[in-house]
């Protein structure tokens, strides 16, 4: 591969391997509820004569509320990656990623201006051969939420992640959702990443989904890269297996 090629690379994992997921919640899922997350995102990324195309196939999320106020985080993610340069495949990797290990404190309720709350801490976990030598990456986040209304909210995350390789950058994400109906919903979504020197990337997607049964939802987003030629499509299915309802990680299809 050129030289010139791995900054490419590097923008790239950081907008999406890293933060597939869309914004977090404010608060767990309640004890005892099992529910899983399954996402597939198409992305596409083009620089001078560079197109980069990433899949998810789709990455699996569960979550388990183990306590009254701590749920348990499992993310494996599934992914495909082509690089063609003058239109012909250069690169391609068909793999797992880096499986994620985490816990989500619930820390206090929404009150008047003060948001309800949630802190999320993930272990990074390299289990490709390849990558046995590098050390455990680390996520962490605030998760917080502001009721606007009854139909209105607004969510927000600010975290840190530290890759495996030791790359280092911080994100944030804000999401504007409007209920249209107790199972329908639309949304309005901005995230990226940046390290202490400069931002690394900014996007813009919007969607709908809603509910199918109590217990199973369906949601669609389509992005575009405020700062780089990337657009992207993505779907996400929330399904309890256990439980009266569904919590949502994100209300579009995400570490």
């Amino acid at each position: 591969m050129k030289p010139l090629l791995f900054p490419f690379i590097l923008l790239f994992f950081c907008s999406f391997y890293c933060f597939t997921q869309t914004v977090e919640p404010s608060s767990g899922v309640s004890k005892d509820h099992i529910q899983f997350e399954f996402e597939a995102q198409y992305a596409v990324e083009r620089q001078a004569n560079e197109k980069l195309t990433y899949w998810s196939l789709p990455s699996t999320l569960l979550r388990y509320g183990i306590l009254k106020n701590v749920e348990f985080q499992f993310n494996l993610p599934v992914v495909k990656q082509e690089l063609y340069i003058d239109d012909k495949l250069s690169e391609e990797i068909n793999d797992f990623g880096n499986v994620q290990i985490g816990l989500a404190l619930n820390l206090w309720d929404n009150e008047g201006i003060i948001p309800e709350t949630a802190l999320m801490v993930r272990a990074i976990i390299p289990i490709r051969e390849r990558d046995k030598n590098t050390d455990i990456g680390q996520v962490v986040s605030l998760n917080m939420m502001n009721n606007l209304g009854k139909s209105l909210s607004l969510s927000y995350n600010i975290g840190f992640v530290r890759q495996p390789d030791l790359f280092s950058s911080g994100f944030y994400i804000l999401n504007l959702t409007f209920e249209f109906s107790e199972r329908i919903h639309f949304f309005m979504e901005q995230f990226g990443d940046f390290t202490f020197d400069d931002f690394l990337s900014h996007n813009m997607n919007v969607g709908f989904g809603g509910d199918i049964f109590h217990n199973l939802a369906l949601d669609f987003s389509f992005g575009k890269g405020l700062n780089a030629k990337m657009n992207y499509v993505g779907m996400i299915v929330t399904w309890g297996v256990k439980s009266l309802g569904i919590k949502r990680t994100s209300y579009t299809a995400s570490p």
